[in-house]
């Protein structure tokens, strides 16, 4: 019990209020809707973002995903599992870009300089994933959409930074496929379990305007992730005795 509320605690300090109330949500509630064939949790990830034909790019640094999940047993070997990340932060490094502000005194001063863009969207990914027979490894696949909130840019120069809206150089939504492998720790958290995910995602759409590049910039990253499943104490007991 401790752990929980200092978890949620951390929470409520970190992620904006609707990502808090989500993990107050499966916190609540997590448990009393589990049963044998679906279950809840809570979802945290951390991404490493890579972008297609972009030659102006340096290595972007890592991003964070925060959210809740769902886990419904198909049968023995298969499962359905529908999450929603509300907080997905992945961003970009250009090495060199000018500022267009409208503003011709400003933007004389953010000409070729280095830029971070930062995008935050809502990712909602869908696996299709088999379970072996041990219960101790998963491979999933299936579907993401992600839902642009909002994109910022910060023009770096020595005097001092300047942050511009980015909005009209990025699309408001991506698309693509993830690849999930994961391997299961049932008995972890006193039988609630903790699944370790590595994954693999590969946009198809373009997330840039021409504005920055005329070609197909593509975004795909590499993710290690945490399920927190919410289960019963019965199911925990139950994970705890098997071999």
């Amino acid at each position: 019990m401790k752990k929980t509320f200092l978890l949620l605690t951390g929470l409520f300090f970190t992620v904006s209020t609707i990502q808090a109330q989500a993990a107050l949500f499966a916190l609540l509630f997590g448990d009393k809707v589990a049963s044998e064939k679906f279950n809840v949790s809570l979802e945290l990830g951390f991404n490493q973002p890579f972008y297609s034909n972009l030659d102006n790019n340096d290595r972007s640094k890592i991003g964070v995903n925060f959210g809740i999940g769902g886990n419904l047993k198909l049968s023995e070997n298969w499962f359905l599992s529908p999450n929603i990340y509300f907080l997905a932060k992945r961003n970009i490094q250009l090495n060199n870009f000018s500022l267009a502000s409208g503003n011709v005194n400003l933007d004389s001063q953010f000409v070729n300089v280095p830029t971070e863009v930062t995008l935050n969207y809502i990712d909602v990914p869908i696996f299709i994933s088999y379970q072996t027979n041990n219960k101790k490894y998963r491979f999933g696949m299936g579907p993401q959409i992600s839902f642009l909130q909002k994109s910022r840019a910060i023009f770096k120069r020595p005097e001092g930074d300047f942050t511009q809206n980015f909005d009209g150089y990025t699309e408001d939504i991506d698309y693509g496929l993830m690849a999930d492998f994961a391997y299961v720790l049932g008995k972890a958290h006193k039988g609630k379990g903790i699944i370790i995910h590595l994954r693999y995602y590969h946009g198809l759409n373009d997330i840039l305007t021409d504005k920055i590049s005329s070609q197909n910039n593509s975004s795909n990253f590499v993710a290690l992730h945490l399920t927190l499943p919410f289960i019963t104490d019965e199911l925990a007991e139950k994970n705890l005795k098997e071999n």
